[in-house]
Protein backbone atom coordinates (compact mmCIF):
# COMPACT_ATOMS: atom_id res chain seq x y z
CA UNK A 1 0.00 0.00 0.00
CA UNK A 2 2.94 2.07 0.86
CA UNK A 3 3.84 1.27 -3.03
CA UNK A 4 -0.13 3.28 -3.98
CA UNK A 5 0.65 6.01 -1.45
CA UNK A 6 3.52 6.64 -3.66
CA UNK A 7 1.55 6.79 -6.72
CA UNK A 8 -0.42 9.08 -5.59
CA UNK A 9 0.72 12.61 -5.91
CA UNK A 10 -0.55 16.05 -5.86
CA UNK A 11 -1.40 17.30 -9.05
CA UNK A 12 -1.53 21.33 -9.34
CA UNK A 13 -4.76 22.59 -9.34
CA UNK A 14 -3.95 24.58 -12.42
CA UNK A 15 -3.66 21.36 -14.90
CA UNK A 16 -6.86 20.25 -15.28
CA UNK A 17 -8.36 23.41 -16.43
CA UNK A 18 -4.97 23.74 -18.89
CA UNK A 19 -5.85 20.20 -20.32
CA UNK A 20 -9.84 21.02 -20.51
CA UNK A 21 -9.09 24.11 -22.61
CA UNK A 22 -6.24 22.29 -24.52
CA UNK A 23 -8.93 19.88 -25.10
CA UNK A 24 -11.57 22.48 -26.44
CA UNK A 25 -8.63 23.92 -28.93
CA UNK A 26 -7.89 20.77 -30.52
CA UNK A 27 -11.73 19.98 -30.64
CA UNK A 28 -12.44 23.54 -32.01
CA UNK A 29 -9.18 22.90 -34.45
CA UNK A 30 -11.23 19.38 -35.50
CA UNK A 31 -14.37 20.86 -36.47
CA UNK A 32 -12.75 23.89 -37.92
CA UNK A 33 -11.10 21.60 -40.15
CA UNK A 34 -14.19 19.44 -41.06
CA UNK A 35 -15.48 22.78 -41.99
CA UNK A 36 -12.97 24.41 -44.20
CA UNK A 37 -13.54 20.33 -45.74
CA UNK A 38 -17.30 20.84 -45.99
CA UNK A 39 -16.29 24.33 -47.88
CA UNK A 40 -14.12 22.32 -49.90
CA UNK A 41 -16.26 19.88 -50.86
CA UNK A 42 -19.10 22.18 -51.76
CA UNK A 43 -16.43 24.35 -53.87
CA UNK A 44 -15.30 21.13 -55.39
CA UNK A 45 -19.33 20.09 -56.10
CA UNK A 46 -20.09 23.01 -57.56
CA UNK A 47 -16.77 23.30 -60.08
CA UNK A 48 -17.87 19.71 -60.77
CA UNK A 49 -21.22 20.33 -61.82
CA UNK A 50 -19.48 23.63 -63.90
CA UNK A 51 -17.50 21.11 -65.65
CA UNK A 52 -20.10 18.90 -66.24
CA UNK A 53 -22.09 21.18 -67.94
CA UNK A 54 -18.71 22.17 -69.80
CA UNK A 55 -18.61 18.65 -70.88
CA UNK A 56 -22.30 18.56 -72.09
CA UNK A 57 -22.09 21.74 -73.96
CA UNK A 58 -18.47 20.30 -75.45
CA UNK A 59 -20.56 17.06 -76.35
CA UNK A 60 -23.67 19.22 -77.82
CA UNK A 61 -20.87 21.53 -80.04
CA UNK A 62 -18.24 18.37 -81.32
CA UNK A 63 -21.12 15.93 -82.00
CA UNK A 64 -21.81 17.54 -85.63
CA UNK A 65 -18.18 17.46 -85.78
CA UNK A 66 -17.34 14.60 -85.32
CA UNK A 67 -20.52 13.20 -87.18
CA UNK A 68 -18.42 15.19 -90.29
CA UNK A 69 -15.23 13.76 -89.53
CA UNK A 70 -17.30 10.19 -89.57
CA UNK A 71 -18.71 10.79 -93.04
CA UNK A 72 -15.08 12.27 -94.09
CA UNK A 73 -13.75 9.36 -93.17
CA UNK A 74 -16.23 6.92 -94.73
CA UNK A 75 -16.07 8.57 -97.96
CA UNK A 76 -11.92 8.49 -97.35
CA UNK A 77 -12.48 4.86 -96.83
CA UNK A 78 -14.98 4.58 -100.38
CA UNK A 79 -12.30 6.47 -102.30
CA UNK A 80 -9.69 4.26 -101.49
CA UNK A 81 -11.56 1.59 -102.39
CA UNK A 82 -12.76 2.77 -105.59
CA UNK A 83 -8.75 4.02 -106.26
CA UNK A 84 -7.48 0.45 -105.37
CA UNK A 85 -10.20 -1.79 -107.81
CA UNK A 86 -9.10 0.77 -110.55
CA UNK A 87 -5.51 0.51 -109.93
CA UNK A 88 -6.47 -3.34 -110.11
CA UNK A 89 -8.36 -2.95 -113.41
CA UNK A 90 -5.08 -1.44 -114.80
CA UNK A 91 -2.64 -3.87 -113.60
CA UNK A 92 -5.15 -6.64 -115.28
CA UNK A 93 -5.44 -4.22 -118.73
CA UNK A 94 -1.45 -3.93 -118.83
CA UNK A 95 -1.28 -7.46 -118.35
CA UNK A 96 -3.45 -8.59 -121.25
CA UNK A 97 -1.51 -6.12 -123.19
CA UNK A 98 2.01 -7.05 -122.38
CA UNK A 99 0.39 -10.62 -122.93
CA UNK A 100 -1.05 -10.12 -126.80
CA UNK A 101 1.71 -7.60 -127.57
CA UNK A 102 4.34 -10.75 -127.09
CA UNK A 103 1.46 -12.86 -129.29
CA UNK A 104 2.14 -10.15 -131.44
CA UNK A 105 5.29 -10.33 -131.74
CA UNK A 106 5.56 -14.20 -132.19
CA UNK A 107 3.13 -13.75 -135.33
CA UNK A 108 5.10 -11.03 -136.98
CA UNK A 109 8.58 -12.81 -136.47
CA UNK A 110 6.60 -16.03 -138.12
CA UNK A 111 5.64 -13.90 -140.72
CA UNK A 112 8.95 -12.54 -141.04
CA UNK A 113 10.49 -15.96 -141.42
CA UNK A 114 7.86 -16.77 -144.06
CA UNK A 115 8.13 -13.54 -145.91
CA UNK A 116 12.21 -14.12 -145.65
CA UNK A 117 11.55 -17.28 -146.95
CA UNK A 118 9.49 -16.60 -149.85
CA UNK A 119 11.68 -13.24 -150.76
CA UNK A 120 14.25 -15.51 -151.31
CA UNK A 121 13.35 -18.25 -153.44
CA UNK A 122 11.68 -15.43 -155.37
CA UNK A 123 14.97 -13.89 -155.53
CA UNK A 124 16.63 -17.61 -156.81
CA UNK A 125 13.34 -17.99 -159.49
CA UNK A 126 14.13 -14.14 -160.87
CA UNK A 127 18.26 -15.26 -160.54
CA UNK A 128 17.49 -18.78 -162.72
CA UNK A 129 14.72 -16.74 -164.95
CA UNK A 130 17.44 -14.24 -165.64
CA UNK A 131 20.04 -16.80 -166.42
CA UNK A 132 17.76 -18.39 -168.74
CA UNK A 133 17.18 -15.36 -170.56
CA UNK A 134 20.20 -14.50 -170.81
CA UNK A 135 21.36 -18.15 -172.23
CA UNK A 136 18.49 -17.92 -174.95
CA UNK A 137 19.64 -14.31 -175.83
CA UNK A 138 22.66 -15.83 -176.16
CA UNK A 139 21.50 -18.46 -178.50
CA UNK A 140 19.22 -15.60 -180.49
CA UNK A 141 21.80 -13.44 -181.02
CA UNK A 142 24.54 -16.26 -182.61
CA UNK A 143 21.65 -17.34 -184.73
CA UNK A 144 21.07 -13.92 -185.58
CA UNK A 145 24.93 -13.31 -186.07
CA UNK A 146 24.92 -16.67 -188.44
CA UNK A 147 21.64 -15.21 -190.51
CA UNK A 148 23.62 -11.62 -191.22
CA UNK A 149 27.21 -13.71 -192.05
CA UNK A 150 24.98 -16.16 -194.12
CA UNK A 151 22.95 -13.39 -195.91
CA UNK A 152 25.88 -11.33 -197.43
Amino acid sequence: MYFLQLLQTEVPGWVGPTMAISLAIVALSFLAIAGVVLVTARAASRQIKDVGEVVRQLRGDLSPALQSFREIVEEGREIAGEVTDEAHAIVRSSRQFREGLGDRLANMEALYDVLEEEVQETALTVASTLRTFRSRADWFSRLRALARRGGR
